[in-house]
């Protein structure tokens, strides 16, 4: 019996010292070995996880070694903080039998009661350490405690360094403190400072020092390792062209843009509240919303379309349309908890009339909206560098006649080679077109102007087909030649040059874009004179008539008067 009774007494003695991490604590400790020092510390070391799991660790299975391996990286900025909430006691269990002595906990902090779940009467009552280690390691009493600790007045508060590390010194031996993760949000990397989004904070945990290792000796310096569960929010967007995904591209007015938008939205263990994304297109792009323009996936699954709403809407000041899609709360709250979600978006857009030429590009801008329960809402937005453009450009025909003056009327055919581009006109300029009311043909304004937009880099003709009475038309078509920049940083900001037959020109700016709109005059002739066939001869002969016809008047008049 009396063995009996110190075998359950050397086991209370081992589970006195109560060491709780969450689902990502893991706890070690220092040699401390027998010590005359009155107090304890607790070193924590913050690292992050992207798995969103981890182990418990028993005080006797405690070595104090640290974790070890690349995934392993620690975070600063991440804010602790630990109450004093009770006394470890020695207590007689003796019953009418037998004899019994075992290490209890009084717990002197009735809201500390309160938030695992023990009503506030029982305070200063001793507990056994299993049923506090049960109540503060249950999820539906983490938050509870993380809120008491944290607005605990003289709550000791300290944030992880450069290193990961928090140190609290000078805890009493024998009393019971509880530590929480009380804030998390300014989380970052201690490697480069890079800030990590955290989707599961480590759980409470309770302490009591000392207690014996698995080397058998007293730990009074306690060193723990929770992790956090961590997880990237990241939202990019590309132009799709068959299997490539690029930032810019060229097209012609007209053309379909296909976009597609990838991002990540890190889930919490509260689960994600609301999810929004917002495209903000420049106002030469138009938005298909078409049911087979929009596609959804969440991974390898396609969203059914139930679960968003699209709506789309002009800025009346820049032109701009704003199209946001929303996701139903229905559907956020069906996302896995402690989980990082990977959503793809596929749309299309059509390049309108009112599109920009040259390096100023038409942009297209999106952002990624999201809010986890209990927690503030969060806006991504990709860097500028990452802003997909789509870039046209233009020709600018002048024609003239001999002593320059302007020629109206003037008709020219335009094709990209052999094939005919139509065209509509709008305001004073040519825009490519597929309206059955369009055609290849442009012709000069009273200026003797033409102005075709929305081209893309290529090989164009103007092949002359009409002009003024008495001009000749041009004996062969005019080549014009757009070429994309062949270096990788003017290609970005879609830099071309231009050829008017084997001649390089200079293009005209347009609207701050440098190269924007090819230059070309044309220049007709009148054909040479012709001779006027017998027309001086016969004035001649009629004078001469005229005169011949006097005479002999005269000569009949100075006869009859002789008589």
């Amino acid at each position: 019996m009396k063995k009996n009774v110190l075998k359950k007494f050397a086991a209370a003695a081992l589970a006195a010292a109560t060491v709780m991490s969450s689902m990502s604590v893991m706890a070690f400790a220092d040699e401390a070995g027998e010590s005359a020092e009155t107090k304890g510390s607790v070193t924590i070391t913050k690292y992050m996880s992207t798995s969103g799991t981890g182990d418990t660790l028993s005080t006797e299975n405690y070595t104090g070694a640290a974790p070890t391996g690349e995934e392993y990286k620690l975070l600063k900025n991440v804010e602790f903080a630990y109450v004093k909430v009770g006394e470890r006691v020695q207590v007689d269990t003796a019953t009418s039998d037998s004899s019994q002595t075992e290490i209890q906990y009084t717990v002197t902090d009735e809201n500390f009661l309160d938030a695992i779940g023990i009503k506030k009467a029982e305070v200063n009552k001793n507990f056994t350490q299993k049923t506090l280690n049960e109540k503060v390691s249950s999820s539906a009493n983490k938050t509870k405690v993380i809120n008491f600790v944290n607005t605990y007045k003289g709550a000791n508060k300290k944030s992880t360094d450069e290193n990961g590390t928090a140190s609290f010194t000078g805890l009493d031996l024998n009393a019971l403190y509880v530590f929480a993760e009380t804030d998390a949000t300014n989380a970052a990397l201690a490697s480069d400072g890079s800030k990590v989004n955290v989707t599961k904070v480590s759980v409470p945990f309770l302490v009591s020092l000392p207690f014996t290792g698995q080397d058998g000796k007293t730990v009074k310096e306690l060193k723990v390792y929770p992790k956090n569960s961590t997880g990237e929010d990241m939202i990019d967007k590309k132009i799709v062209e068959g299997e490539t995904e690029k930032v810019t591209t060229a097209a012609n007015i007209g053309d379909t843009v296909n976009y597609k938008v990838a991002y990540s939205v890190p889930v919490t263990e509260n689960g994600l509240e609301s999810l929004i994304i917002t495209d903000t297109m420049s106002k030469g792009l138009t938005f298909n919303k078409s049911s087979n323009s929009v596609t959804v996936y969440n991974g390898e699954t396609k969203v059914d379309s139930k679960n968003y709403n699209i709506v789309n809407h002009g800025d009346s000041q820049t032109g701009e349309q704003i199209i946001t899609i929303t996701f139903t709360s229905e559907y956020c709250q069906s996302l896995a908890t402690d989980s990082t979600q990977e959503f793809t978006i596929t749309y299309t857009a059509t390049l309108n009339e009112k599109a920009v030429l040259g390096q100023a590009g038409n942009t297209n801008k999106v952002q990624l909206t999201y809010k986890n329960k209990g927690e503030e809402e969060k806006t991504i937005i990709p860097d500028k560098d990452k802003e997909v453009k789509v870039f046209t450009y233009g020709i600018d025909l002048t024609k003239q006649g001999e002593g320059g003056d302007k020629l109206s009327g003037v008709e020219f055919k335009l094709t990209d080679g052999n094939n005919e581009i139509n065209v509509l006109k709008s305001g004073d300029a040519y825009y490519p077109s597929n309206d059955t009311k369009a055609s290849s043909t442009v012709t000069t304004d009273n200026n003797g102007e033409i102005h075709i937009r929305g081209l893309k880099p290529g090989t164009y003709k103007l092949t002359e087909t009409k002009t003024k009475d008495g001009y000749v038309l041009l004996k062969d078509p005019v080549e014009i030649v757009i070429t994309p920049s062949t270096k990788a940083d003017e290609v970005a900001k879609g830099v071309v040059s231009a050829f008017v037959g084997t001649k390089e020109v200079t293009m005209n700016a347009d609207n701050g874009s440098d190269t924007a709109i090819v230059p070309l005059t044309v220049v007709n002739s009148k054909g040479f004179n012709l001779p006027a066939t017998g027309g001086r001869g016969i004035a001649l002969f009629t004078i001469a008539g005229i005169a011949i016809v006097a005479a002999a008047g005269s000569l009949l008049f100075m006869r009859k008067r002789s008589k």
